[in-house]
């Protein structure tokens, strides 16, 4: 009896909303699928909303809100002094070339890079098909990293990635083997990482 008391008193004490929508498919109506993102930022938003207007029942009660999430980039949340297209009233990167593969090979030797094959299978392995969140949102094409903080660089745009290309790794080279030298100066953690780089070239 104390136990179907106290379940009544909690359910009564907890308020629970639950909503669902149904819908008829039928062969004349398409089927619209909502895109996942924004429904699941839509259901943190409603819970917040639901929970943020709850009322106390007492001192006892305790609220369990969700975690607040930040999907900003850490560069976004230092108060980031790039110029931004809406404040210019133009794109920045409009006279800029698309990433693509042709537009990179372009670029490498239009730097002066030795050996642009093997940096592009570089650029395609570090980025995983220029599919990397680094790559989207640092435009960094190669994993270049801060020596001092061990952080990775941001380029406004994949072409200055290039040049740090240049300027920060293959200006040490003095010639041999390219591939061996990458490997000997630690260019990347990996073990296998000059197989993956030569697997890669052979599908260019």
């Amino acid at each position: 009896m104390r136990n179907t008391i106290l379940t009544v008193v909690i359910t009564m004490l907890l308020p629970v909303t639950a909503s669902a929508q149904f819908y008829t498919i039928t062969r004349e109506t398409g089927i619209n699928p909502a895109s996942a993102g924004k429904t699941a930022v839509d259901a943190v938003y409603r819970q917040e909303m639901s929970v943020g207007t709850m009322k106390t029942a007492g001192n006892d009660t305790v609220l369990i809100a969700p975690a607040i999430l930040n999907y900003s980039r850490p560069s976004d949340r230092k108060g980031n002094k790039r110029m931004s297209p809406m404040t210019t009233g133009k794109k920045l990167n409009d006279s800029l070339p698309e990433l693509t593969i042709p537009n990179l090979y372009k670029e490498i030797r239009r730097n002066g890079i030795l050996y642009p094959k093997i940096v592009l299978a570089q650029a395609i392995l570090e980025t995983g098909w220029f599919c990397s969140p680094l790559c989207r949102h640092r435009h960094n094409l190669f994993g270049l990293t801060n020596p001092q903080t061990k952080t990775y660089y941001e380029f406004e745009h994949w072409t200055e990635s290039v040049k740090a290309y240049y300027t920060k790794v293959q200006y040490k080279y003095k010639g041999g083997n390219y591939l061996l030298w990458l490997r000997d100066i630690g260019y990347a953690e990996k073990p296998n990482y000059i197989r993956e780089v030569i697997g890669v070239l052979r599908m260019l």
